[in-house]
């Protein structure tokens, strides 16, 4: 193994993928391309605090369709299987991200999703790229019941969304990587976790070309 680090974690959204939950509806020849605008606007304005309670495990998949319904006025089964198809079809940024995280394994090094993420993302979109084939494991904050910054106390330099893996797998901040697209900041750099910060697509792969040379 060249580079430093044994395990390096990738979160998904903006960082692995760019997809977005109902991303088929913004398509203007879609059915149902009306509907995107209301569930917008119902879910990530009006109710957002309702998507932080959905990432950390608090509501499902069914809660937020049932929500989307009531207030939108839309059927819960067409509202549900809109979401699943959305999920399931989620596109990685580049085609070589795949390549590239299977020359990282190859080294020897760990390559973990860890994102702030829900059910759906277990339930449809894993199976559907086959990513527990491609990854050695998927941390999901849906599971975890928290997010990435979700810190307990702040006097202790320790990231409880990372801690049971870290344990498990007798590693320390030292020697894992996280690549994402937000920014932590000192609570983080407490830790000694690395933070590798995503500004465009482009970012990821190009640093994990640099990782696999290292």
């Amino acid at each position: 193994m060249n580079t430093k680090y044994k395990t390096i974690f990738l979160d998904w959204h903006n960082t692995l993928s760019s997809s977005l939950f109902w991303d088929q509806l913004k398509e203007t020849d879609h059915p149902r391309h009306e509907w995107y605008a209301p569930m917008f606007q119902c879910l990530m304005v009006d109710h957002r605090p309702m998507v932080f309670e959905w990432m950390r495990g608090q509501v499902n998949m069914f809660d937020i369709v049932r929500l989307l319904s009531t207030h939108c006025g839309y059927p819960e089964e067409i509202i549900f299987a809109d979401l699943q198809e959305s999920c399931e079809t989620m596109k990685l940024v580049s085609d070589e991200i795949l390549p590239l995280v299977a020359t990282l394994r190859g080294q020897g090094v760990r390559c973990v999703i860890a994102t702030d993420n829900m059910d759906t993302f277990t339930e449809f979109t894993v199976p559907a790229l086959r990513l527990q084939e491609h990854f050695d494991a998927i941390l999901n904050s849906f599971e975890l019941k928290m997010l990435k910054q979700d810190i307990l106390d702040l006097l202790q330099p320790n990231i409880p969304f990372f801690e049971k893996y870290l344990r498990t797998n007798g590693l320390g901040y030292d020697e894992v990587l996280l690549i994402d697209d937000s920014e932590y900041g000192e609570m983080y750099t407490r830790s000694g976790l690395d933070v590798f910060r995503v500004a465009e697509s482009g970012d990821v792969v190009r640093r994990l070309q640099e990782l696999s040379l290292d």
